[in-house]
């Protein structure tokens, strides 16, 4: 029958001395194994710091950017952490020495930063439990190694690759699953000790139970179980004297006291060979949290073909931290309202594990890019202006990233912006005279069968003499009051007097407030405004062109010609 230990993650422990606390030994354990041993578990995850404070890390691979996954992973690290009070913890998992590069560490602490996920501890910060770098803790590694090997609880391989590959050709004919038959396992010390004398290279494997199964309580998943049989008995340390990943991970998280391991769910047959090590070296168990992964449109697993994946390739496309941020939190999570703005603060207050879902979360393109808007229009008026400011003037578009015009300029154009990438566009758009494609298009019948060329004989009257650059010159107020008496003198008003306007002063159908962008287009064509090389087409330059219409072939349904100034409304 089985026996229940109190106190400990593992709720059932039967038939394995070897893997039983010290309390349940009856004797000390031979390295010799019976190959028929068996093991029957039930394991329970339980805080591995025995209710202290908690305790989370983010482990990335510095072999590559920062993927939208990972940073979800992390981001979920530190909800977790900030709302329980506990510490965030930064490791690099670098063992992988030939894909490893410092770049890759620096871009992904750079992106990390970027998006607000101050750690508490690791690269850069320190700590009481460092160093935090995998390839700086070989030595903790090989010491739990040694350990396990003392104990005979793992066991020198010295199978070479050729046979290790004939194990699994002869698995896949028998049908069975691809496992290490266990050659070496009940090995004899003299025929250790002839490998050794002749130098042959040898890996340390893992004893598995042939029988029984594991299970966890995982905090998103629920119940998760494995049969041993499944498994073989697995290297812990490679020939070469380096470690394999599911032993760092092990040795690492259980000696940086980390309560709670939230991961993506491609980790979760991890669990197993990690489950078995924490019980080998007496170490406690950690909670475990599988986060589903991130799925593409196609419910496929997103990747470069279905676009942008890393976070700094969101970050140059023009993207804010806070909208990242907010995005990836609702991957998989949700407060239970209809809610869906956050700040990183208040994500912070709302967050709980037990409302992360379990099932994969849909990668939304167009949804983020909205939420980003969303983030942007919310910024304080300063802080926008200056954004969008910097970034007309390092697009090379104005001369300067500040004054009367890019205040006025960011207020009208705000609500096309979603993207700060978004307002060369809108700035370039308004700046622009494409007059001649505009009459040209079918949209702009109507418009100009309305006596657009009176309309346009009217304005140009106006403009030689001096009414409308005077109104201008004035500000908003003069122009409005111009407009209305405009309107009065042509017997136009609404829609009648607004559209032609609008066609013929900002040679498009559609735009922003028509009054504000006129008076804004007129202070453009002051000097050291907008970059002469930004395709600025000036007040003067538009009543030229308005001039050279030939309105009797317009009428009569004919093409436009394109005159050589028609040139300066491209």
């Amino acid at each position: 029958m089985a026996s229940l230990v109190y106190g400990t993650p593992w709720l059932r422990i039967r038939s394995l001395p070897e893997l039983a606390p010290n309390f349940l030994r009856r004797r000390q354990f031979s390295p010799f194994y019976s190959s028929r041993r068996s093991f029957a578990v039930v394991a329970c995850s339980s805080p591995s710091n025995n209710g202290g404070s908690v305790r989370v890390r983010f482990a990335p691979s510095p072999t590559g950017n920062l993927h939208v996954g990972g940073a979800r992973t992390a981001l979920f690290n530190y909800l977790f952490a900030r709302s329980k009070g506990g510490t965030f913890v930064l490791r690099i998992e670098d063992t992988d020495l030939e894909r490893s590069t410092r770049e890759s560490e620096a871009a992904v602490l750079q992106d990390l930063s970027w998006l607000g996920l101050d750690w508490d501890e690791g690269p850069g910060v320190g700590g009481d439990f460092g160093p935090y770098r995998q390839s700086e803790r070989n030595a903790l590694y090989k010491q739990y190694a040694e350990k396990l090997l003392e104990s005979g609880q793992v066991y020198r391989c010295f199978c070479s690759s050729e046979e290790l590959v004939k194990m699994k050709e002869i698995a896949k004919l028998k049908q069975l699953p691809p496992v290490y038959t266990g050659k070496w396992a009940t090995a004899t010390d003299s025929e250790i000790e002839q490998e050794l004398e002749k130098g042959t290279p040898f890996t340390y494997r893992f004893r598995v139970p042939k029988e029984g199964s594991l299970k966890i309580n995982d905090l998103i998943r629920g119940e998760v179980c494995w049969n041993l049989d499944t498994l073989g008995d697995f290297v812990v340390m490679r020939s070469n004297g380096q470690p394999v990943y599911n032993f760092c991970v092990t040795v690492d998280d259980a000696t940086m006291a980390i309560s709670h391991v939230i991961r993506a769910e491609e980790h979760l047959p991890n669990t197993l060979r990690q489950a078995l090590i924490y019980k080998a070296l007496e170490f406690p168990m950690p909670q475990f949290a599988h986060v589903s992964l991130i799925l593409a449109p196609d419910r496929s697993k997103l990747s470069k073909r279905h676009g942008a994946t890393s976070v700094g390739q969101y970050r140059e496309m023009g993207y804010l931290p806070q909208g990242m941020v907010n995005y990836l939190a609702l991957l998989g999570w949700g407060d239970g309202t209809e809610n869906e703005f956050f700040t990183l603060e208040e994500l912070v207050k709302k967050f709980s594990i037990e409302r992360v879902n379990k099932s994969g979360a849909i990668f939304d393109s167009t949804k983020l890019r909205w939420m980003n808007g969303q983030h942007l229009k919310a910024l304080p008026s300063d802080k926008l202006t200056k954004l969008v400011g910097e970034r007309w003037k390092t697009a090379g578009i104005l001369t300067d990233s500040e004054g009367s015009f890019v205040d006025e300029a960011v207020e009208l154009l705000k609500d096309g912006i979603d993207l700060v990438t978004d307002s060369d566009k809108v700035l370039l758009n308004l700046l622009s005279y494409p007059l001649h494609a505009t009459l040209a298009s079918p949209e702009a019948k109507p418009a100009v069968e309305d006596k657009l060329q009176e309309v346009a004989a009217s304005l140009i009257a106006a403009y030689d003499s001096g009414e409308i650059p005077s109104a201008l010159a004035e500000g908003q107020g003069a122009w409005q009051k111009w407009v209305k008496a405009f309107g009065k003198s042509m017997k136009r008003k609404g829609k009648s007097l607004f559209m032609p306007l609008r066609v013929l002063l900002t040679g498009k159908l559609h735009g922003p407030e028509m009054g504000t962008s006129i008076v804004l287009i007129h202070k453009a064509g002051s000097p050291g405004i907008v970059v002469p090389e930004a395709g600025f087409v000036s007040m003067e330059e538009r009543f030229k062109i308005l001039r050279e219409i030939d309105w009797e072939a317009l009428n009569k349904g004919e093409s436009v010609p394109l005159e050589s100034t028609a040139a300066l409304s491209t």
